[in-house]
């Protein structure tokens, strides 16, 4: 076990490091000037330009910028903001805790109403209920997000207006407020998963059930509240736990869109701008960010999945 976390650690850092390369250079492919759009409608001479991309570092050679912001990037430092002249770090962090509450919200409806409906449907499995269950599930992995949002919106604005929908409030501010605005975006943002999470369970339950070790378990004459707790959980939940890991890097492809519709001041709506501002620091500090992030939850995932299953082995 600690060699396959040692292991797996050793792979994490170059991942990363190449991350950070795809980054940086895809983000300099893209047509366009800052310092032009900065200086907005203002006409700029070339000696003037030329001054400003010095100053701004840009000027050198792409491999030199490259190892000049990771040297800083590597000290907690993206720079300032070339639109607002702010820290970028300030920024992310000033934003950051609205995402870190959309995803303990969407990992709640997923890892609670996802895991429960999947156990009960493979419960009652050829019955009313599961059918039920898995017509649900499929609609809410085919519907895309950004439709939902916007329809829950309209609701919102139309027909109940108490439907907590633009209407976010800090949690320093007013607690229960902010945990009301934020239940509608978290499920907005967890359905797909949520869906998918079901379909998994109720999978990785019907397999296990069918089991020599279920079958022998009852046979020892284990009441069924044992085989369930002692055997079933722990090896049905193995696949399901990998699968939550990864679509936690689906929503945070969401973040974007959520925050967009709902009017959330999140790090996606932050990322959105700096794209149409062209403002290289802030897409690359956050792309950098969540990708960090999702590396570290596969990581954890992998670690998890050791755990559970002692067989696996580097």
């Amino acid at each position: 076990m600690k060699r396959y976390i040692l292991f797996r650690l050793m792979g994490f850092i170059p991942v990363l490091f190449g991350v950070s390369i795809i980054c940086f250079s895809f983000i300099h492919m893209v047509p366009g000037n800052i310092v032009q759009i900065m200086a907005g409608e203002e006409a700029l001479t070339p000696e003037q330009e030329a001054r400003f991309l010095a100053e701004l570092g840009l000027d050198k050679p792409i491999y030199v910028q490259y190892f000049i912001w990771l040297s800083k990037v590597l000290r907690g430092n993206f720079g300032v903001s070339y639109a607002t002249g702010l820290s970028v770090t300030d920024q992310i962090l000033q934003r950051l805790p609205v995402n870190i509450e959309l995803i303990i919200f969407a990992m709640i409806f997923v890892a609670i109403i996802g895991i429960s409906f999947g156990i009960l449907s493979a419960a009652f499995q050829f019955t009313g209920f599961d059918y039920g269950i898995r017509i649900v599930a499929i609609l809410g992995y085919c519907i895309p997000n950004f439709w939902l949002a916007t329809m829950f919106v309209l609701l919102g604005s139309l027909v109940f207006p108490l439907l907590p929908v633009l209407d976010y409030v800090p949690f320093s501010k007013d607690p229960w407020a902010n945990i009301y605005g934020m239940i509608i975006p978290g499920f907005v943002l967890a359905l797909a998963s949520l869906s998918y999470v079901i379909r998994m369970t109720r999978s990785s339950f019907l397999e296990q059930m069918r089991q020599d070790y279920v079958r022998t378990a009852r046979a020892k004459g284990l009441t069924e509240d044992l085989v369930f707790l002692r055997h079933l959980m722990k090896n049905s939940l193995i696949p399901v736990i990998t699968i939550i890991g990864l679509q936690i890097g689906s929503m945070i492809g969401g973040f974007v869109l959520t925050e967009e519709v709902f009017v959330l001041p999140g790090v996606g709506r932050l990322l959105l701008e700096g794209i149409q501002q062209r403002d290289f620091n802030i897409i690359q500090a956050i792309i950098l960010m969540l990708s960090t992030i999702f590396l570290t939850i596969n990581l954890i995932v992998d670690i998890i999945y050791a755990w559970l299953d002692p067989r696996i082995k580097y």
